[in-house]
Protein backbone atom coordinates (compact mmCIF):
# COMPACT_ATOMS: atom_id res chain seq x y z
CA UNK A 1 0.00 0.00 0.00
CA UNK A 2 2.68 2.50 0.56
CA UNK A 3 4.31 1.85 -2.82
CA UNK A 4 1.48 2.72 -4.58
CA UNK A 5 1.22 5.99 -2.57
CA UNK A 6 4.97 6.84 -3.19
CA UNK A 7 4.14 5.75 -6.86
CA UNK A 8 1.04 8.23 -6.46
CA UNK A 9 3.30 10.66 -5.37
CA UNK A 10 5.75 10.49 -7.53
CA UNK A 11 3.56 10.47 -10.57
CA UNK A 12 1.91 13.89 -9.45
CA UNK A 13 5.07 15.47 -8.66
CA UNK A 14 6.22 14.99 -12.55
CA UNK A 15 3.09 16.21 -13.98
CA UNK A 16 2.69 19.58 -11.62
CA UNK A 17 4.26 22.65 -12.75
CA UNK A 18 5.83 24.80 -9.98
CA UNK A 19 4.92 28.66 -9.51
CA UNK A 20 9.41 28.69 -10.43
CA UNK A 21 9.20 26.97 -13.66
CA UNK A 22 6.26 29.25 -14.30
CA UNK A 23 7.97 32.15 -13.53
CA UNK A 24 10.78 30.76 -15.99
CA UNK A 25 8.95 30.13 -18.72
CA UNK A 26 7.07 33.30 -18.79
CA UNK A 27 10.46 35.42 -18.49
CA UNK A 28 11.66 32.81 -22.06
CA UNK A 29 8.64 33.59 -23.49
CA UNK A 30 8.72 35.08 -27.29
CA UNK A 31 6.30 38.16 -25.87
CA UNK A 32 6.59 41.58 -25.20
CA UNK A 33 6.20 43.17 -21.98
CA UNK A 34 2.14 43.96 -21.60
CA UNK A 35 1.93 40.08 -22.38
CA UNK A 36 4.49 38.74 -20.25
CA UNK A 37 3.02 41.04 -17.23
CA UNK A 38 -0.73 39.48 -18.23
CA UNK A 39 1.13 35.71 -17.72
CA UNK A 40 2.59 36.22 -14.78
CA UNK A 41 -0.47 37.45 -13.19
CA UNK A 42 -2.74 34.39 -14.76
CA UNK A 43 0.17 32.51 -13.52
CA UNK A 44 -0.84 34.06 -9.95
CA UNK A 45 -4.65 33.97 -9.84
CA UNK A 46 -5.66 30.86 -11.96
CA UNK A 47 -4.98 27.07 -11.56
CA UNK A 48 -2.04 25.68 -14.24
CA UNK A 49 -4.63 22.90 -14.53
CA UNK A 50 -5.87 24.06 -17.70
CA UNK A 51 -4.75 23.46 -21.13
CA UNK A 52 -2.48 26.88 -21.58
CA UNK A 53 0.78 25.20 -20.53
CA UNK A 54 0.07 21.90 -21.69
CA UNK A 55 -0.65 23.47 -25.60
CA UNK A 56 1.80 26.22 -25.33
CA UNK A 57 5.12 26.59 -23.07
CA UNK A 58 3.40 29.74 -22.07
CA UNK A 59 -0.18 30.70 -23.94
CA UNK A 60 0.12 34.49 -25.92
CA UNK A 61 -2.60 36.54 -23.87
CA UNK A 62 -4.72 37.94 -26.59
CA UNK A 63 -6.77 40.75 -26.90
CA UNK A 64 -8.29 40.89 -29.85
CA UNK A 65 -8.85 39.19 -32.95
CA UNK A 66 -10.29 39.62 -36.88
CA UNK A 67 -10.69 36.51 -39.27
CA UNK A 68 -7.87 34.47 -38.83
CA UNK A 69 -5.53 36.70 -37.35
CA UNK A 70 -4.76 37.10 -33.26
CA UNK A 71 -3.25 39.79 -31.51
CA UNK A 72 -1.46 39.92 -28.14
CA UNK A 73 -1.29 42.74 -25.50
CA UNK A 74 1.72 44.13 -26.95
CA UNK A 75 0.04 44.42 -30.53
CA UNK A 76 1.97 40.87 -32.04
CA UNK A 77 -0.20 39.65 -34.76
CA UNK A 78 -0.08 35.64 -35.43
CA UNK A 79 -1.56 33.12 -37.99
CA UNK A 80 -3.90 31.23 -36.04
CA UNK A 81 -4.08 27.60 -36.95
CA UNK A 82 -5.70 26.82 -33.61
CA UNK A 83 -9.41 28.45 -33.93
CA UNK A 84 -10.29 28.04 -30.55
CA UNK A 85 -9.83 24.45 -31.42
CA UNK A 86 -12.05 24.73 -33.86
CA UNK A 87 -14.37 27.06 -32.23
CA UNK A 88 -14.01 30.01 -34.08
CA UNK A 89 -14.28 28.28 -37.80
CA UNK A 90 -16.31 31.57 -39.06
CA UNK A 91 -13.43 33.77 -38.05
CA UNK A 92 -12.85 35.69 -35.09
CA UNK A 93 -15.44 39.00 -34.69
CA UNK A 94 -17.41 37.87 -38.03
CA UNK A 95 -19.13 40.90 -38.70
CA UNK A 96 -22.46 39.13 -39.14
CA UNK A 97 -22.25 36.74 -36.78
CA UNK A 98 -21.53 39.68 -34.46
CA UNK A 99 -24.27 41.81 -35.51
CA UNK A 100 -26.58 38.97 -35.01
CA UNK A 101 -25.36 38.36 -31.29
CA UNK A 102 -25.38 42.33 -30.77
CA UNK A 103 -29.94 42.66 -31.88
CA UNK A 104 -30.40 39.31 -30.17
CA UNK A 105 -28.59 40.73 -26.61
CA UNK A 106 -31.27 43.26 -27.25
CA UNK A 107 -33.99 41.13 -27.65
CA UNK A 108 -33.83 38.33 -25.03
CA UNK A 109 -31.16 36.79 -23.66
CA UNK A 110 -32.06 34.07 -21.34
CA UNK A 111 -35.11 31.98 -20.58
CA UNK A 112 -33.62 29.04 -18.59
CA UNK A 113 -33.75 25.55 -20.44
CA UNK A 114 -37.55 26.45 -21.60
CA UNK A 115 -38.06 27.02 -25.61
CA UNK A 116 -37.50 30.08 -27.41
CA UNK A 117 -38.04 31.08 -31.11
CA UNK A 118 -34.18 30.64 -32.04
CA UNK A 119 -33.94 27.54 -30.40
CA UNK A 120 -36.97 25.43 -32.20
CA UNK A 121 -35.63 27.01 -35.78
CA UNK A 122 -32.77 25.92 -34.98
CA UNK A 123 -33.88 22.24 -33.72
CA UNK A 124 -35.85 22.58 -37.20
CA UNK A 125 -32.02 22.70 -39.05
CA UNK A 126 -30.38 20.54 -37.11
CA UNK A 127 -32.89 17.73 -38.11
CA UNK A 128 -33.34 18.71 -41.63
CA UNK A 129 -29.37 17.98 -41.96
CA UNK A 130 -28.75 15.01 -39.50
CA UNK A 131 -29.44 12.71 -42.81
CA UNK A 132 -31.74 10.49 -40.72
CA UNK A 133 -35.50 9.66 -41.29
CA UNK A 134 -38.01 11.84 -40.69
CA UNK A 135 -39.08 12.14 -36.85
CA UNK A 136 -34.99 12.83 -35.98
CA UNK A 137 -35.26 14.68 -32.22
CA UNK A 138 -32.37 17.47 -30.40
CA UNK A 139 -31.66 17.66 -27.21
CA UNK A 140 -29.03 20.64 -26.25
CA UNK A 141 -26.56 20.95 -23.67
CA UNK A 142 -24.11 23.97 -23.17
CA UNK A 143 -20.27 21.93 -23.87
CA UNK A 144 -19.68 19.10 -26.05
CA UNK A 145 -18.55 17.17 -22.88
CA UNK A 146 -22.07 17.76 -21.41
CA UNK A 147 -23.88 16.78 -24.71
CA UNK A 148 -21.94 13.54 -24.92
CA UNK A 149 -23.03 12.15 -21.41
CA UNK A 150 -26.23 13.09 -22.60
CA UNK A 151 -25.78 10.62 -25.63
CA UNK A 152 -24.63 7.95 -23.02
CA UNK A 153 -27.41 8.61 -21.06
CA UNK A 154 -29.87 8.58 -23.43
CA UNK A 155 -27.96 4.93 -25.74
CA UNK A 156 -28.30 3.31 -22.14
CA UNK A 157 -31.40 4.26 -21.30
CA UNK A 158 -32.84 3.40 -24.59
CA UNK A 159 -31.12 0.09 -25.14
CA UNK A 160 -30.88 -1.12 -21.33
CA UNK A 161 -27.07 -2.06 -21.51
CA UNK A 162 -24.41 -0.31 -19.64
CA UNK A 163 -21.26 -0.77 -21.64
CA UNK A 164 -19.59 2.20 -24.16
CA UNK A 165 -17.62 0.70 -27.12
CA UNK A 166 -14.96 3.81 -28.01
CA UNK A 167 -11.36 3.79 -29.57
CA UNK A 168 -7.84 4.57 -27.70
CA UNK A 169 -7.22 8.02 -28.68
CA UNK A 170 -10.40 8.87 -28.98
CA UNK A 171 -10.82 12.57 -27.01
CA UNK A 172 -14.51 12.69 -26.32
CA UNK A 173 -14.24 15.37 -22.60
CA UNK A 174 -12.56 14.66 -19.28
CA UNK A 175 -15.20 15.43 -16.82
CA UNK A 176 -16.37 12.68 -14.58
CA UNK A 177 -19.67 11.15 -17.23
CA UNK A 178 -16.97 11.52 -20.68
CA UNK A 179 -13.17 10.59 -18.61
CA UNK A 180 -13.60 6.81 -19.38
CA UNK A 181 -14.29 7.54 -22.90
CA UNK A 182 -11.03 9.65 -23.20
CA UNK A 183 -7.92 7.57 -23.50
CA UNK A 184 -5.35 9.95 -22.07
CA UNK A 185 -3.32 8.44 -19.10
CA UNK A 186 -1.92 11.10 -17.91
CA UNK A 187 -5.95 13.31 -17.61
CA UNK A 188 -7.33 9.84 -16.02
CA UNK A 189 -4.59 10.34 -13.31
CA UNK A 190 -6.12 13.11 -11.96
CA UNK A 191 -9.27 10.85 -11.16
CA UNK A 192 -7.61 9.23 -8.36
CA UNK A 193 -8.39 7.62 -6.35
CA UNK A 194 -12.37 7.29 -7.43
CA UNK A 195 -12.02 6.51 -10.84
CA UNK A 196 -14.00 7.85 -13.83
CA UNK A 197 -17.20 5.63 -15.71
CA UNK A 198 -15.43 2.45 -16.29
CA UNK A 199 -18.45 0.31 -17.91
CA UNK A 200 -16.34 1.09 -21.25
CA UNK A 201 -14.23 -0.99 -23.84
CA UNK A 202 -11.88 0.21 -26.04
CA UNK A 203 -10.45 -1.26 -29.23
CA UNK A 204 -7.60 0.12 -31.83
CA UNK A 205 -7.61 2.84 -34.27
CA UNK A 206 -6.81 2.29 -37.60
CA UNK A 207 -4.49 4.61 -39.08
CA UNK A 208 -2.61 4.32 -42.71
CA UNK A 209 0.50 5.81 -41.93
CA UNK A 210 1.83 2.79 -39.43
CA UNK A 211 0.00 0.19 -40.56
CA UNK A 212 0.80 -2.62 -42.73
CA UNK A 213 -0.74 -1.56 -46.33
CA UNK A 214 -3.79 -3.20 -46.89
CA UNK A 215 -4.12 -4.26 -43.17
CA UNK A 216 -5.36 -1.03 -41.80
CA UNK A 217 -8.55 -2.04 -40.78
CA UNK A 218 -6.87 -5.63 -38.87
CA UNK A 219 -7.62 -3.83 -35.14
CA UNK A 220 -11.50 -3.80 -36.08
CA UNK A 221 -11.27 -7.62 -37.53
CA UNK A 222 -9.39 -9.12 -34.14
CA UNK A 223 -12.06 -7.17 -32.03
CA UNK A 224 -14.99 -7.92 -33.96
CA UNK A 225 -13.76 -12.00 -33.87
CA UNK A 226 -14.28 -11.53 -29.92
CA UNK A 227 -17.19 -9.97 -29.67
CA UNK A 228 -18.39 -13.00 -32.02
CA UNK A 229 -16.53 -15.11 -29.00
CA UNK A 230 -18.49 -15.98 -26.00
CA UNK A 231 -15.12 -14.76 -24.05
CA UNK A 232 -15.79 -11.11 -23.88
CA UNK A 233 -17.73 -8.91 -21.06
CA UNK A 234 -19.13 -7.06 -24.21
CA UNK A 235 -21.54 -9.65 -25.70
CA UNK A 236 -21.54 -13.42 -26.12
CA UNK A 237 -21.55 -13.99 -30.06
CA UNK A 238 -22.29 -17.25 -29.43
CA UNK A 239 -25.58 -16.95 -27.60
CA UNK A 240 -26.65 -13.62 -29.34
CA UNK A 241 -26.30 -11.71 -25.66
CA UNK A 242 -25.08 -7.97 -25.79
CA UNK A 243 -24.18 -6.09 -22.94
CA UNK A 244 -23.48 -2.85 -25.28
CA UNK A 245 -25.52 0.33 -25.56
CA UNK A 246 -23.09 2.24 -28.42
CA UNK A 247 -20.01 2.61 -29.89
CA UNK A 248 -19.61 5.88 -29.47
CA UNK A 249 -16.68 7.47 -31.90
CA UNK A 250 -14.82 10.28 -33.77
CA UNK A 251 -15.13 10.35 -37.27
CA UNK A 252 -11.64 10.98 -37.03
CA UNK A 253 -9.04 11.50 -33.77
CA UNK A 254 -9.13 15.33 -33.35
CA UNK A 255 -7.24 16.01 -29.65
CA UNK A 256 -5.13 12.72 -30.65
CA UNK A 257 -3.19 13.89 -33.29
CA UNK A 258 -5.71 15.04 -36.64
CA UNK A 259 -5.54 11.39 -37.70
CA UNK A 260 -8.18 10.81 -40.89
CA UNK A 261 -8.66 7.04 -40.60
CA UNK A 262 -9.75 4.85 -44.19
CA UNK A 263 -12.94 5.55 -44.76
CA UNK A 264 -14.07 2.20 -44.50
CA UNK A 265 -13.47 2.80 -40.78
CA UNK A 266 -17.23 3.70 -39.75
CA UNK A 267 -18.71 1.80 -42.53
CA UNK A 268 -17.10 -1.20 -40.50
CA UNK A 269 -18.51 0.33 -37.23
CA UNK A 270 -22.12 1.03 -38.82
CA UNK A 271 -21.76 -2.86 -40.06
CA UNK A 272 -20.50 -4.30 -36.29
CA UNK A 273 -23.56 -1.89 -34.55
CA UNK A 274 -26.50 -3.37 -36.67
CA UNK A 275 -24.47 -6.84 -36.44
CA UNK A 276 -24.68 -7.09 -32.57
CA UNK A 277 -27.32 -4.20 -31.97
CA UNK A 278 -25.65 -1.37 -30.58
CA UNK A 279 -26.15 2.30 -31.14
CA UNK A 280 -23.32 4.14 -33.62
CA UNK A 281 -22.98 7.77 -31.91
CA UNK A 282 -20.44 9.87 -33.83
CA UNK A 283 -18.80 12.98 -32.03
CA UNK A 284 -18.96 15.64 -34.83
CA UNK A 285 -17.55 18.13 -31.88
CA UNK A 286 -13.91 19.13 -34.09
CA UNK A 287 -14.75 17.46 -37.18
CA UNK A 288 -18.16 18.53 -37.81
CA UNK A 289 -19.84 21.79 -39.06
CA UNK A 290 -17.85 21.96 -42.44
CA UNK A 291 -14.18 21.30 -40.98
CA UNK A 292 -13.87 18.23 -43.33
CA UNK A 293 -15.16 19.90 -46.30
CA UNK A 294 -18.24 18.52 -45.84
CA UNK A 295 -21.31 19.35 -42.92
CA UNK A 296 -20.44 16.13 -41.19
CA UNK A 297 -17.21 14.19 -41.57
CA UNK A 298 -18.86 10.95 -41.25
CA UNK A 299 -20.29 11.41 -44.84
CA UNK A 300 -16.95 11.22 -46.16
CA UNK A 301 -17.50 7.25 -45.28
CA UNK A 302 -21.38 7.27 -46.52
CA UNK A 303 -23.17 6.18 -43.41
CA UNK A 304 -25.78 7.46 -40.99
CA UNK A 305 -25.63 7.00 -37.25
CA UNK A 306 -28.00 6.86 -34.83
CA UNK A 307 -26.78 10.14 -33.03
CA UNK A 308 -24.66 12.54 -33.56
CA UNK A 309 -22.95 14.77 -30.92
CA UNK A 310 -22.39 18.62 -32.31
CA UNK A 311 -20.77 21.85 -30.23
CA UNK A 312 -18.06 23.93 -30.60
CA UNK A 313 -18.34 25.80 -34.04
CA UNK A 314 -22.42 25.25 -33.64
CA UNK A 315 -22.46 28.67 -30.98
CA UNK A 316 -19.85 30.59 -32.92
CA UNK A 317 -17.86 31.17 -29.82
CA UNK A 318 -21.07 31.20 -27.41
CA UNK A 319 -21.15 27.77 -25.74
CA UNK A 320 -23.86 25.48 -27.14
CA UNK A 321 -23.77 21.97 -27.81
CA UNK A 322 -26.46 19.23 -29.37
CA UNK A 323 -27.39 15.87 -29.87
CA UNK A 324 -29.40 15.04 -32.61
CA UNK A 325 -30.91 11.43 -32.66
CA UNK A 326 -33.54 9.29 -34.14
CA UNK A 327 -36.97 9.97 -33.10
CA UNK A 328 -37.13 6.65 -31.09
CA UNK A 329 -33.93 6.89 -29.09
CA UNK A 330 -34.85 10.50 -27.52
CA UNK A 331 -38.37 9.50 -27.47
CA UNK A 332 -37.93 7.18 -24.54
CA UNK A 333 -37.37 9.97 -22.37
CA UNK A 334 -39.92 11.91 -20.20
CA UNK A 335 -39.90 15.45 -18.47
CA UNK A 336 -37.00 16.50 -16.51
CA UNK A 337 -34.96 13.79 -17.79
CA UNK A 338 -32.37 16.47 -18.36
CA UNK A 339 -31.85 20.10 -17.53
CA UNK A 340 -29.44 22.27 -17.98
CA UNK A 341 -29.81 26.35 -16.76
CA UNK A 342 -27.35 27.69 -19.96
CA UNK A 343 -28.57 25.13 -22.05
CA UNK A 344 -29.64 26.60 -25.79
CA UNK A 345 -29.24 29.98 -24.62
CA UNK A 346 -30.80 32.50 -26.47
CA UNK A 347 -27.71 33.90 -27.61
CA UNK A 348 -26.28 31.10 -28.73
CA UNK A 349 -28.84 29.82 -30.91
CA UNK A 350 -29.24 32.90 -32.93
CA UNK A 351 -26.14 32.50 -33.65
CA UNK A 352 -26.02 29.20 -33.99
CA UNK A 353 -28.94 29.42 -36.75
CA UNK A 354 -26.55 31.72 -38.49
CA UNK A 355 -23.52 29.49 -38.39
CA UNK A 356 -25.71 26.35 -39.49
CA UNK A 357 -27.10 28.16 -42.17
CA UNK A 358 -23.18 29.35 -43.09
CA UNK A 359 -21.14 26.64 -43.09
CA UNK A 360 -23.94 24.04 -44.54
CA UNK A 361 -23.81 26.13 -47.90
CA UNK A 362 -22.23 24.64 -51.07
CA UNK A 363 -20.04 27.47 -51.56
CA UNK A 364 -19.00 27.80 -48.16
CA UNK A 365 -18.16 24.04 -48.22
CA UNK A 366 -16.06 24.69 -51.94
CA UNK A 367 -13.88 27.26 -50.83
CA UNK A 368 -13.43 24.94 -47.70
CA UNK A 369 -11.86 22.27 -49.77
CA UNK A 370 -10.06 24.82 -52.26
CA UNK A 371 -8.38 26.55 -49.03
CA UNK A 372 -7.56 22.37 -47.98
CA UNK A 373 -5.89 22.15 -51.39
CA UNK A 374 -4.49 25.33 -51.62
CA UNK A 375 -2.51 24.54 -47.74
CA UNK A 376 -1.80 20.94 -48.95
CA UNK A 377 -0.04 22.04 -51.69
CA UNK A 378 1.99 24.17 -49.53
CA UNK A 379 2.13 21.19 -47.28
CA UNK A 380 3.96 18.75 -49.98
CA UNK A 381 6.45 21.56 -51.00
CA UNK A 382 7.58 21.57 -47.70
CA UNK A 383 7.72 17.54 -47.59
CA UNK A 384 9.76 17.42 -50.42
CA UNK A 385 11.93 20.10 -48.65
CA UNK A 386 12.51 19.08 -45.33
CA UNK A 387 13.03 14.69 -44.32
CA UNK A 388 11.37 15.66 -41.05
CA UNK A 389 8.04 15.20 -42.27
CA UNK A 390 7.34 11.94 -42.65
CA UNK A 391 2.88 11.90 -43.64
CA UNK A 392 0.23 14.19 -43.93
CA UNK A 393 -3.69 13.93 -42.73
CA UNK A 394 -5.84 16.24 -44.81
CA UNK A 395 -9.64 16.49 -45.29
CA UNK A 396 -11.04 19.86 -46.31
CA UNK A 397 -9.12 21.96 -43.49
CA UNK A 398 -8.70 19.41 -41.31
CA UNK A 399 -4.76 18.86 -41.15
CA UNK A 400 -2.49 16.92 -39.07
CA UNK A 401 1.21 16.68 -39.73
CA UNK A 402 3.58 13.97 -38.61
CA UNK A 403 7.19 14.61 -38.19
CA UNK A 404 9.91 11.97 -37.49
CA UNK A 405 13.65 11.68 -37.25
CA UNK A 406 13.59 8.95 -39.86
CA UNK A 407 11.59 8.11 -42.98
CA UNK A 408 12.32 4.85 -43.33
CA UNK A 409 12.06 3.88 -39.41
CA UNK A 410 9.51 6.47 -38.53
CA UNK A 411 11.02 7.25 -35.38
CA UNK A 412 8.80 10.04 -34.00
CA UNK A 413 10.11 13.69 -33.65
CA UNK A 414 8.91 14.27 -30.30
CA UNK A 415 11.34 17.12 -29.30
CA UNK A 416 11.58 18.58 -32.72
CA UNK A 417 7.57 18.95 -32.86
CA UNK A 418 7.85 20.53 -29.72
CA UNK A 419 10.44 23.06 -30.82
CA UNK A 420 8.91 23.85 -33.35
CA UNK A 421 5.99 24.81 -32.04
CA UNK A 422 7.32 27.04 -29.80
CA UNK A 423 9.67 28.69 -32.46
CA UNK A 424 6.62 29.06 -34.61
CA UNK A 425 4.62 31.04 -31.79
CA UNK A 426 7.76 33.53 -31.44
CA UNK A 427 7.43 33.90 -35.13
CA UNK A 428 3.78 34.74 -35.16
CA UNK A 429 1.95 30.78 -36.20
CA UNK A 430 0.01 29.06 -33.56
CA UNK A 431 -1.22 25.56 -33.78
CA UNK A 432 -1.43 22.44 -31.19
CA UNK A 433 0.93 19.77 -31.37
CA UNK A 434 -0.45 16.35 -30.86
CA UNK A 435 -0.09 13.27 -31.38
CA UNK A 436 0.20 9.71 -30.26
CA UNK A 437 3.61 10.26 -29.99
CA UNK A 438 3.59 14.13 -29.18
CA UNK A 439 5.28 14.59 -32.79
CA UNK A 440 2.27 15.94 -34.71
CA UNK A 441 1.12 19.15 -35.96
CA UNK A 442 -2.36 19.95 -36.21
CA UNK A 443 -3.54 22.82 -38.27
CA UNK A 444 -7.14 23.98 -37.55
CA UNK A 445 -6.94 27.67 -39.08
CA UNK A 446 -10.37 29.28 -39.15
CA UNK A 447 -12.63 28.13 -42.51
CA UNK A 448 -12.25 31.66 -43.72
CA UNK A 449 -8.63 32.06 -43.91
CA UNK A 450 -7.42 33.33 -47.28
CA UNK A 451 -4.72 31.96 -49.25
CA UNK A 452 -2.44 34.46 -48.54
CA UNK A 453 -2.56 33.92 -44.75
CA UNK A 454 -2.12 30.05 -45.73
CA UNK A 455 1.10 31.30 -47.47
CA UNK A 456 2.59 33.04 -44.71
CA UNK A 457 1.83 30.14 -42.46
CA UNK A 458 3.79 27.71 -44.61
CA UNK A 459 6.31 30.44 -44.64
CA UNK A 460 6.80 30.12 -41.10
CA UNK A 461 6.75 26.33 -40.97
CA UNK A 462 9.73 26.49 -44.05
CA UNK A 463 11.78 28.65 -41.66
CA UNK A 464 11.46 26.39 -38.41
CA UNK A 465 11.30 23.38 -39.54
CA UNK A 466 14.58 24.16 -41.17
CA UNK A 467 15.84 25.38 -37.63
CA UNK A 468 14.32 22.34 -35.83
CA UNK A 469 16.56 20.07 -38.71
CA UNK A 470 19.65 22.02 -37.86
CA UNK A 471 18.71 21.58 -34.23
CA UNK A 472 18.22 17.88 -34.17
CA UNK A 473 20.46 16.61 -37.04
CA UNK A 474 17.23 15.30 -38.97
CA UNK A 475 17.78 14.58 -43.18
Amino acid sequence: MREFSDNVVKQRAQLRLTRENLDERIEKAPFGEKTKALARKWAELESVGGPGCGVFDIPPVFVSGKGALLYDADGKEYVDMLAGHSVSNLGHCNDELTAIIQQQAAKLTHCFDYPHEERIRLAEKLVAHSRMDDGAKVVFGVTGSEAIELAVRAARYYTGQPFILTAYGDYHGVTYGTMGLTGKGSMQSYFYPIRPDQAIGHFHFPHSYRSEPGRELDPLKAFERLLDSSESPYTDGTSGVCNVAAIVVEPFQSAAGYYVPPVEYLQELRRIADKFGMLLVVDEIQAGMGRSGKLWAFEHSGIVPDMIVTSKTLGGGVPLSAVIARGDILGQWGPGAHVATQAANVLACAAGNYVLDTVSSDAFLERVNEAGEHLVRGLRTLESRHAIIGYIDNRGLYTGVELVLDRETKEPAMDAAGFIRDRAVGEGLLFERGGYYNNRLQLIPPLTITNGEIDRAIAILDTVLGEAETQFKIG
